[in-house]
């Protein structure tokens, strides 16, 4: 008995071919979904390196503050050497400068985190030479970055020729600094203390109307034992010590962007 379907009434179930029109709406669309996927990873890796710097800064403020008594209590202790002698002689104008205004306290706080910001930028920088972003790197813990960026993640092969450079431009930085009275086991962690507590410039605007005004190394010392806590004063004369000392040497203003 024959079928009751022919070859030539057999339903045809091949999916019909997309017309161009179609084809390029597509395209479009898959490609939009690429861009957007591309730019979602993007903010989301920004995001969680925010969220771990601040949660890694408000580890070390405790630690950092009892890292500031212990050497405050030493330097009582010593007193002597130049970095002593410009602090004292800095402290000793502070009996001539008028009462405080606080609405100039909140501004001074603002350049001070804002100094801390730029110190840290100038150290990374004279060390990384060639990385221009700087996410994830840190002062306090620029050894063990050196050994990242110079160790290949895939065959954990190490690039010994760029790890000497770098631990050489690290050596020559601190040994430099420290002749300011840097600490790198104490400042590196005041600084983030400090731009974690005051900000920067570029995230609070309001009350800066010229930032180049902020440029002259003595106005911005006079400010910060004008307005800022004694307890503070130090470390903080220290770190503008440095900042103006980078500026001085490569003939750039305090604050770059």
């Amino acid at each position: 008995m024959s079928s009751g379907f022919s070859a030539s009434n057999t339903m045809d179930i091949t999916p019909k071919s997309l017309n161009s029109d179609d084809q390029e709406d597509l395209i479009a669309e898959s490609t939009r979904l690429k861009n957007e996927n591309a730019e979602l990873r993007r903010i989301m890796g920004l995001m969680q390196e925010n969220v771990e710097l601040r949660y890694v800064l408000k580890d070390h403020e405790k630690s950092v503050q009892t890292r500031i008594q212990k050497k405050d209590h030493k330097d009582r202790k010593q007193p002597h050497g130049s970095n002593y002698e410009y602090i004292k002689e800095s402290k000793q104008k502070m009996d001539s400068y008028p009462p405080v205004d606080p609405k100039k306290v909140m501004k001074c706080q603002r350049i001070v985190g804002e100094m801390a910001f730029q110190l840290d930028r100038r150290i990374l920088c004279a060390i990384f030479l060639e990385q221009h972003r700087l996410y994830g790197y840190r002062v306090p813990y620029i050894k063990e970055k050196i050994l990242q960026v110079t160790t290949c993640p895939l065959t954990g092969k190490v690039d010994e020729n760029s790890r000497s450079d770098l631990y050489r431009r690290f050596n020559q930085t601190m040994s430099h600094l420290k002749k300011l009275g840097y600490c790198p086991e104490v400042h590196g962690h005041v600084t983030e203390y400090l731009v974690n507590t005051y900000g920067i410039i570029k995230d609070k605007q309001a009350g800066i109307d010229d930032l180049s005004s902020f440029n002259d190394p003595e106005y911005l010392s006079k400010m910060v034992l004008e307005c800022m806590p004694c307890d503070k004063t130090s470390d903080i004369l220290i770190i503008h010590k440095c900042l103006a000392c980078f500026a001085k040497e490569d003939g750039k203003s305090l604050f770059t962007c």
